[in-house]
């Protein structure tokens, strides 16, 4: 083999130099945008060994009881899911042969979309590999240039994100401020009169745990003609009387155009769901990349999503209830404290603490006293707005309950004081 020239020595040295130089930049790019968790950030990615619905046994061998989980009415673990997903496993195996729309779709997957759309009063449809890929896909599918979205101002990430896909597409896309219909209604009259205008928004804010108002955004949409696109992935099962989401919940069903809903939450298996008319499903399928181009979701996961769907006709309101008993034990007990929660509907409970400091800390005490939650930081909230995130479930018992609390209560004083509060 011959050696390499001086001038191809220099060449694959500078070479190297730029390429440690860009990895550098993306390295650090990486790092600002990334919440600033500082030494306790390996509690943000303990491997969780053992889990039996309320308490996970980590790798370290350490059990805790677990308050951040979305398993919202205590179906993970079910034998009824765990059932399913194996006898799809036998007959399937464990993924699919392709995209869905190349050889990928199941029986499954149209047995579930199906039942999907009949749940949420839609004519069809369309599950996806993630939730996140579904707001995304579906956004980024419908924009085009003459493409008007609105967005509230606190929407989820994948929300964001298939705004700015959307816009890349040549769609103009506002933000309104959030769960104002006034504001929004202002941004709609800017759009030209032959747009086609999208409003987008959360069911359930995931951060938050507020409701959209959603007679004053479907109202506003039929008077401007915009589809309105809500995201139920935490309302879903969670907040009606029939579990159906907030179209159940205000009465108004039918007021949403497109419904998305998760398949890893109050459902607990994995993908996501849009449903609408037959017509504009139809449309989607051959129209978006993320749907087209993606592996369809695996047999287990659609079998256990739909045993789940299930078990939540048949069982939905006594899970609910005891759902809703164990959120509102968890915010009394906080708010004799001391501590000022927003009054909301769903399960997400967030204490809001202010500094990052005190967040970091007071979660990181909660995890050595056995409790596990997790704080949410900037940019996933606004600053000076960081919490910690706290989610009941149907499954924990009362005495769960009051445990995590004198837990809770006791690390957020002890981490204040440290901040010097």
């Amino acid at each position: 083999m011959e050696k390499a020239t001086e001038p191809e020595e220099s060449m694959a040295t500078e070479h190297r130099r730029s390429s440690v130089s860009s990895m550098t930049r993306i390295i650090s790019h990486l790092q600002e945008r990334s919440p600033k968790l500082g030494h306790i950030r390996h509690l943000y990615e303990g491997t969780i060994a053992k889990y039996d619905g309320v308490h996970a046994t980590f790798d370290d061998g350490y059990a805790k009881l677990v308050l951040t989980t979305y398993d919202y009415l205590g179906l993970l673990g079910d034998e009824r899911l765990n059932d399913a997903a194996k006898e799809a496993v036998d007959f399937f195996g464990t993924g699919c042969f392709g995209s869905r729309v190349l050889g990928g779709s199941l029986d499954l997957h149209r047995q579930l979309e199906q039942e999907l759309s009949a749940w949420v009063g839609r004519e069809d449809a369309m599950v996806l590999s993630s939730g996140f890929m579904t707001n995304y896909t579906v956004l980024a599918a419908m924009a085009k240039p003459g493409t008007w979205v609105l967005s509230d101002e606190l929407n989820h990430a994948s929300i964001v994100d298939g705004c700015l896909a959307a816009k890349n597409a040549g769609a103009t896309v506002r933000v309104y401020r959030h769960n104002d219909v006034g504001h929004a209604e202002e941004l709609l009259r800017q759009a030209p009169p032959d747009a086609t205008k999208i409003v987008v928004s959360d069911g359930i804010f995931s951060m938050d745990g507020d409701v959209l108002d959603l007679p004053g955004l479907s109202e506003l949409c039929r008077r401007h003609d915009a589809l309105l696109f809500v995201d139920e992935a935490h309302s879903l099962g969670v907040i009606g009387p029939n579990g159906g989401g907030v179209q159940d919940h205000f009465g108004l069903p039918g007021t949403v155009d497109l419904v998305m809903g998760t398949l890893s939450k109050a459902i607990p298996a994995s993908g996501g769901f849009v449903a609408g008319s037959q017509e504009l499903i139809a449309a989607l399928r051959l129209g978006a990349r993320g749907y087209m181009f993606s592996g369809a979701s695996s047999p287990m996961s659609a079998a256990a999503g739909l045993a789940a769907l299930r078990v939540i006709q048949q069982e939905g309101a006594d899970r609910r209830s005891l759902l809703e008993r164990n959120t509102k034990h968890l915010r009394r007990r906080l708010e004799a404290a001391g501590f000022n929660l927003p009054d909301v509907l769903g399960p997400i409970t967030p204490v809001i603490v202010g500094d990052d400091y005190t967040a970091l800390e007071g979660a990181r005490l909660c995890q050595e006293q056995g409790v596990f939650v997790l704080s949410a930081l900037p940019p996933a909230v606004a600053p000076g707005t960081s919490r910690l995130r706290l989610n009941a479930t149907a499954a924990h018992s009362p005495q769960n309950i009051d445990f995590a609390c004198d837990v809770i209560i006791e690390a957020v004083r002890a981490a204040t004081e440290r901040a010097g509060g």
